[in-house]
């Protein structure tokens, strides 16, 4: 049983447009309304020392660059 060739690709390649308005910046429109909760603190807290222990772990890495790695992730608690 023959097998079909396959169709032509389209003659027209649709391109995407140009943006219609200005790019702008708009972190501040997304920014946290609200203080951050204790959860927030804790469950942040976690997920440093869940990446401090990775760190800790990592067969290679020299002690020097945990030590380095480790003391950056610190300062954010």
């Amino acid at each position: 049983m023959p097998i079909d060739p396959p169709p032509e690709p389209p003659l027209i390649i649709e391109q995407p447009g140009k943006p219609s308005g200005p790019i702008v910046d708009m972190r501040d429109a997304f920014a946290r309304k609200t203080p951050q909760t204790e959860e927030d603190r804790a469950q942040a807290r976690a997920f440093i020392d869940g990446k401090i222990e990775m760190i800790r772990r990592d067969p290679h890495m020299t002690d020097a660059e945990k030590a380095a790695a480790i003391a950056d992730l610190e300062a954010r608690r």
